[in-house]
C-alpha cells in the first residue's frame, strides 16, 4: 500500500520519482512489475473463477464495483438512488480504493465485476497484457485549465505562481503511472522544463489537503471537493489539469475483465445501460449530482453548492481518446497506440 504523506513519517522514496532520473527506463520496469503481479493473479484465478457476479436467473444479479471516493463517481451513486440499476435487475455494491492501479487487479481476479479507473492506467495495463476491456467513458475534463473539478494542481505556496515554479518541488498524486503523472509531466515539458523536474509521491486524494498544510508536499493533484477545501484554506490553482490536456477530454472509464465480459455478456449489457443512463442523468441534473456527494463524503455544509463538475457524456470513440493515449506514449508509459485499440470494447 502507498505510504500516506500525512502520517508524520518521511515519505517512502520507493514511491516517488526523483528529479533527473532516467524516467522511461524506470517507468517501464515499474509498469512491468505491477502488470506482472496482476497477470500472476489472473493465472491463479482463471481456472476456477469467471469473476463471480454472474446472472443466476433468480433475483437481481449481485455485482461489486471498484470505485474511488471522488466526485467522478457521483453519477453511479445517483443512479443507484434513482433505481437505474434496479431497473436492469442489478444489485451493486461499491468498494472504495485509492485508484485504478488498485482496482484493476481486483477486477481481473474476480473480486470486483466492474471497476473505475483513469484511462492512462488502463492503457498501461493493456500494454502489459492485463486482460481488461473498457465499457464506457466515465468522466471528462472541463473547459478551463484553471478550473477542472476532476484533476487540478493546487498549492498553498505563494511563491509558486506558474509551472516553472514547480522545478525541484514535491507533488502529490493519488497513484504513480496514471493520468495525474501524465498531466504533470506533460505540463512541465510544455513549460520548457525536464519531465522529471519535480518529484512525484503517492498520497491518497482525501489526505492531500493535510499533506499541503503540513508541508509534506508543495503541490497536489486534486479533485473536487478537495480542490474547494484547499482553495477555501488559502490555496490556489496552477495551470496543470485534465483540461490542460484537452477540453472535454475523456480521461476515465468503466471496465471489466475480458473473462467476465466473455462469460456474462448479458450482465455487462445491463450494467452498461444502467451506467450510461446514470451518467446522462447526472449531466442533465448537476444540482442533484452535487447533492449526492454529501452521501459518501464528509463535507462541510454548503461546500458542494459551487463545485466544478466533470463532464459525464458517455458517448465517445477511439479518435477522441487517442489524444490522451498519445500523451501516455509521449510520457514513455506505453510504446505506441496499439493498447488503445485492444482496450476498447467492440
Amino acid at each position: 500500500m502507498p505510504v500516506k504523506a500525512t502520517d508524520g513519517h518521511p515519505i517512502d522514496p520507493s514511491r516517488s520519482r526523483e528529479s533527473g532520473m532516467p524516467s522511461s527506463r524506470r517507468l517501464r520496469r515499474t509498469v512491468s512489475i505491477a502488470a506482472g503481479a496482476a497477470l500472476l493473479l489472473t493465472a491463479a484465478t482463471a481456472c476456477g473463477s469467471d469473476g463471480g457476479g454472474e446472472d443466476s436467473g433468480s433475483g437481481p444479479t449481485d455485482i461489486t464495483l471498484g470505485v474511488i471516493p471522488i466526485i467522478d463517481i457521483a453519477p453511479v451513486k445517483l443512479g443507484i438512488e434513482k433505481g437505474f440499476f434496479k431497473e436492469q435487475d442489478l444489485n451493486p455494491t461499491l468498494k472504495e480504493s485509492q485508484g485504478g492501479a488498485a482496482i484493476t487487479p481486483a477486477v481481473v481476479s474476480g473480486d470486483y465485476q466492474f471497476g473505475y479507473s483513469n484511462i492512462v492506467s488502463l492503457l498501461i495495463a493493456k500494454s502489459e497484457g492485463v486482460p481488461v476491456t473498457m465499457l464506457s467513458v466515465g468522466a471528462r475534463a472541463s473547459d478551463d485549465v484553471l478550473d477542472d473539478g476532476s484533476g487540478q494542481l493546487m498549492t498553498k505556496d505563494d511563491g509558486i505562481k506558474d509551472v516553472a515554479g514547480l522545478e525541484g518541488k514535491t507533488i502529490a498524486v493519488n497513484t504513480l503511472l496514471g493520468i495525474n503523472e501524465v498531466a504533470v509531466r506533460a505540463s512541465l515539458e510544455d513549460a520548457g522544463l525536464d519531465r522529471d523536474a519535480a518529484k512525484l509521491v503517492e498520497v491518497p486524494i482525501p489526505d492531500m489537503p493535510a499533506a499541503l498544510d503540513k508541508g509534506n508536499v508543495d503541490a497536489a493533484m486534486l479533485s473536487e471537493p478537495f480542490i474547494s477545501i484547499v482553495e477555501k484554506d488559502g490555496g490556489h490553482a496552477l495551470p496543470v489539469s485534465y483540461a490542460g490536456m484537452g477540453k472535454q477530454l475523456p480521461f476515465a472509464g468503466w471496465f471489466a475483465s475480458e473473462a467476465y465480459a466473455g462469460k456474462n455478456p448479458e450482465v455487462v449489457e445491463r450494467f452498461t445501460k444502467a451506467l450510461q443512463k446514470s451518467l446522462r442523468y447526472a449531466e442533465e441534473h448537476p444540482d442533484e449530482a452535487r447533492a449526492v456527494l454529501n452521501t459518501y463524503l464528509d463535507l462541510d455544509e454548503g461546500l458542494t453548492d459551487d463545485l466544478t463538475l466533470p463532464g459525464w457524456n458517455p458517448e465517445s470513440d477511439r479518435d477522441e481518446i487517442a489524444g490522451l493515449a498519445q500523451l501516455t506514449a509521449d510520457a514513455g508509459l506505453i510504446d505506441n497506440l496499439d493498447p488503445l485499440d485492444d482496450l476498447l470494447a467492440d
